[in-house]
């Protein structure tokens, strides 16, 4: 007959579940400024390129310009921060004004690099700004500073056996849908 009383703290999962709750605490970077980019008024020398992502990386976008041999590119803050497809209406011949990280300077003119930029302006309309960048790069941060404190919470109460295995994984299923209900509906 075993004795429930005696489980063993699961010292793995502990730690583990330390880690997780750290993570909310850990630095995750200042925001740029405008004082940290810089300018460049570019005309496209092709349509924007889509460039589909992996299982282990995102989409992007691809803009090359007459200007420059370096390819500047549209992370996915970026296209999240733009109107829905309105980033499909960018063609060859287009003039606009791209804002970059200044210390890409020195690399326009090397056609193996690719920069991404943080803000996109054709004529008056601006696709997308340093803040709105900025808001969704923090918003991206939040959750997932959310996500490890939830998961360290789940992993300590599991590993000082507060809870069973069973309940530890109905609890983690409900937090996910729970996560892509709150996301569908852009509550979280």
């Amino acid at each position: 007959m075993a004795d429930d009383s005696k489980k063993q703290i699961k010292w793995t999962i502990v730690l583990l579940g330390l880690v997780g709750i750290g993570y909310y605490f850990y630095p995750q970077g200042e925001d740029l400024t405008p004082d940290d980019l810089s300018s460049k008024t570019v005309t496209l020398s092709s349509d924007i390129k889509t460039i589909s992502g992996t299982r282990h990386s995102s989409s992007y976008h691809l803009l090359w310009t007459k200007e420059t041999k370096a390819a500047f590119t549209i992370a996915t803050p970026g296209e999240v921060a733009a109107p829905d497809g309105s980033l499909d209406s960018l063609k060859k011949g287009d003039s606009l004004t791209v804002k970059y990280y200044h210390i890409h300077d020195n690399e326009l003119n090397d056609g193996a690099k690719e920069i991404p930029i943080f803000y996109l302006q054709k004529g008056k309309r601006v696709y997308f700004g340093l803040a709105s960048y900025n808001k969704v790069q923090d918003a991206t941060a939040f959750r997932l500073r959310v996500i490890g404190v939830a998961v360290g919470i789940l992993m300590l109460l599991f590993g000082f056996n507060v809870i069973n295995q069973k309940y530890a994984w109905i609890t983690a299923g409900v937090g996910v849908v729970l996560f892509i209900i709150l996301r569908a509906l852009n509550l979280f």
